[in-house]
């Protein structure tokens, strides 16, 4: 046989090695074509690919949003009051993350959070005194807690707002030291001194750097709810018994403050009404509005102060820890749970699995529990 030959049936036994090899020749070949779904053995193990928290995700949002200085660090909380005078807010519609809940007299006040203070508008307030019971969920979070004053029991023995910060030590910026330099009053409203209080971005910024606070989150976990990556996959846990339309929602704080969340299905987001009228931004005059809404019912009690100072009993015993979750016009009822030692709020839906939010803003509602069966929901 001479070269030439040798060569030619040479290359045609190689190029059958390889088709054999690519087309599965052998005894994978006949398992294959019974079976499509046949992966054939391997000595590597088959790995699922893990996905990746993208670097600038808000970690409250979802959002792809965050700025460069903003990465990794620490929320910032804002204590803003709620009663008729301190309305319009300024920069309400501007948090990452609202939480509300009842204080003394009937009133609700808010805790407006952010994770990035470039975020934070030019302008915002009224900014009001310290209830403990926001500054534990500020501390569960790691958050530099904002706040013009707060509740002190320490004549009366009892245990108040600066009594929380002392004892959960949270770094704190407050207005009653820190007025003209970090906290200012709005000379443009006819009303009482206390409801003209209002900060700004750069003086916070300012007062974070001057008073040395770390802005490095160390702790993991910190935020309630796990979100939904923008433009990434929303799970959504549907049944017939614990999810369903939800077109709108009334929630009742108190004869004074009865809230209706109202979907807009144009923008897919919740009008937030109260005793009927739209919320609204007093910096721009925008309708607040919400992707998520969470409600949670928690014994509110009196704890005899002269002022009627509130206590909202999260380690109450015999209640079924229930809530209540709308996003995108359905409903969703979850549970939650809340650490004492650590102050870590935590949400769970109907499957007992962690609560995955939209991308987008959150409002959380601490609604009394004797108010629970006021709340109605519209299909």
């Amino acid at each position: 046989m001479n070269k030439t030959i040798v060569k030619i049936v040479s290359i045609v036994m190689v190029l059958t090695l390889m088709l054999c090899t690519f087309a599965g020749c052998g005894g994978n070949e006949d398992q294959y074509e019974q079976d499509p779904n046949f992966v054939p053995q391997t000595t590597e193990p088959i790995t699922e690919p893990t996905e990746q928290i993208p670097e600038k995700m808000n970690p409250l949002t979802g959002k792809l949003d965050l700025s460069e200085n903003a990465l990794g660090t620490r929320p910032i909380a804002v204590m803003v009051e709620n009663q008729p005078a301190a309305r319009p807010q300024w920069g309400i519609t501007s948090p990452d993350l609202i939480i509300e809940g009842l204080v003394e007299g009937g009133v609700t006040r808010m805790m407006w959070v952010y994770a990035d203070s470039s975020k934070i508008p030019d302008k915002i307030g009224p900014v009001r005194s310290a209830r403990h019971d926001f500054v534990e969920l500020a501390a569960g979070m790691n958050a530099i807690y904002t706040h013009w004053g707060g509740s002190d029991g320490k004549t009366l023995g009892k245990y108040m707002a600066y009594q929380a910060i002392d004892k959960f030590d949270v770094d704190n910026i407050d207005g009653t030291k820190y007025e003209n330099t970090y906290f200012f009053r709005d000379t443009t409203r006819s009303v009482s001194l206390e409801h003209r209080g209002y900060t700004t971005k750069s003086a916070l910024q300012k007062a974070i750097k001057n008073l040395g606070y770390s802005t490095k989150q160390t702790v993991e976990d910190w935020v309630p709810y796990n979100v939904a990556v923008e433009g990434g996959k929303i799970p959504w846990n549907d049944s017939e018994t614990d999810s369903g339309p939800c077109s709108a929602i009334k929630v009742t704080y108190s004869g004074s403050y009865v809230y209706t969340f109202e979907y807009n299905t144009n923008d897919k987001l919740y009008y937030s009404k109260l005793n009927g009228k739209q919320v609204t931004d007093g910096n721009n005059k925008e309708p607040l509005t919400f992707k998520n809404a969470i409600f949670i019912y928690v014994p509110v009690e009196s704890m005899n102060t002269e002022k009627g100072h509130v206590d909202w009993k999260f380690d109450a015993k015999d209640i079924d820890n229930k809530g209540f979750y709308v996003v995108e016009g359905t409903g969703q009822r979850i549970s939650w749970k809340y650490d004492e030692k650590t102050c870590s709020l935590k949400f769970y839906d109907f499957n007992n699995s962690p609560l995955t939010v939209h991308t987008g803003n959150v409002y959380i509602g601490i609604v009394p529990i004797s108010n629970r069966d006021l709340t109605a929901v519209t299909r």
